[in-house]
């Protein structure tokens, strides 16, 4: 995953959060962005993995049940 693409995830990620407490969802995206934008590619990463974001939601199947 490439810096862009974790800046945009976490910006969409903390958008969200913020508008679920009545803030503006573009506001927060862009200012997050902006803050994204001046780190460091791995601190973005362990960020990433730290909120478990990435991580695919229900149930692994194994494939010899398939």
């Amino acid at each position: 995953m490439t810096k862009k693409e974790l800046c945009r995830k976490l910006a969409e990620d903390y958008a969200d959060r913020v508008a679920k407490i009545g803030r503006d969802y573009d506001d927060a995206y862009n200012h997050y962005l902006e803050r994204c934008k001046k780190r460091k590619e791995r601190e973005l990463l362990e960020q990433y993995k730290a909120q478990g974001m990435g991580k695919m939601d229900g149930f692994i199947i194994s494939s010899e049940l398939m």
